[in-house]
């Protein structure tokens, strides 16, 4: 079974750049353009891990994550929050949430597969569409 991966942000291209550069692995992707509908997301999904904007219209990321950690279902869920405000005034507190790791914007191929990969483990490479299954080795 494939891990599902939440991604939320507001931001289309910024969900878009995430889902280009984890194309190349077998997972399935869940975008959501806002935390409220992030948060329905994830509690229909449960997703292996959620990567989350920071900053929102409505609900920024950091009271998704509260809310999160307030609820049974996703409290052990895995987080990458990415951000574009190094110097937020509140940023010491957030960087003790339990479980948040925080990727700068715009995030890097192989910084966000490091950090995903440190969080749930790797993750196995995508066949090309129409490959044969692969076939187990004898031993």
């Amino acid at each position: 079974m494939k891990p599902v991966i939440l991604v939320i942000d507001d931001q289309k291209d910024e969900r878009k750049l995430v889902r280009l550069l984890l194309r190349q692995y077998d997972c399935e992707l869940v975008e959501a353009s806002g935390a409220r509908e992030g948060l329905e997301a994830a509690r229909k999904r449960s997703p292996r891990l959620i990567l989350i904007d920071h900053n929102m219209p409505g609900m920024s990321g950091y009271d998704a994550v509260f809310e999160m950690r307030q609820d049974a279902l996703l409290r052990n869920t895995p987080v990458i929050m990415l951000t574009s405000r190094k110097f937020d005034p509140g940023f010491k507190e957030y960087m003790g949430m339990q479980g948040v790791s925080f990727l700068a914007k715009p995030v890097q191929a192989g910084t966000l597969v490091s950090t995903l990969t440190g969080l749930i483990g790797p993750l196995a490479k995508a066949r090309p569409a129409g490959a044969p299954p692969a076939v187990p080795a004898a031993g």
